[in-house]
């Protein structure tokens, strides 16, 4: 079972499609080389890296879902949450380590 972390109230509305709800967006930050992978499952695994979305440091993700717990590379946790990325057009989850 996957252990959830709570969200603010206005994420939550956010993600049940709430209509009073304002989107919520949030910046690619602290990448000190490469990019920041949108995957399909909260683990850092190359298999589930969607590989036609690489983000960089100031792109910006619509926060669409719920924080997680998950794995970083070596087996350690990591919190990733479910986002959109309206410069590709998709959606997945990325390590909310790295969103300002």
């Amino acid at each position: 079972m996957t252990d959830f972390e709570k969200i603010n109230e206005q994420e939550l509305e956010n993600a049940a499609g709430g209509q009073a709800a304002t989107a919520v967006y949030k910046t690619v930050a602290n990448l000190q080389a490469g990019y920041l992978a949108v995957r399909t499952a909260p683990a850092a695994n190359y298999e589930n890296e969607i590989q036609s979305t690489k983000l960089y440091n100031g792109d910006k993700v619509q926060i669409t879902g719920s924080y997680v717990k998950g794995t970083t590379f070596g087996g350690g946790a990591a919190t990733y949450v479910w986002v959109y990325v309206p410069k590709t057009g998709v959606s997945g989850y990325v390590n909310a380590a790295f969103l300002a």
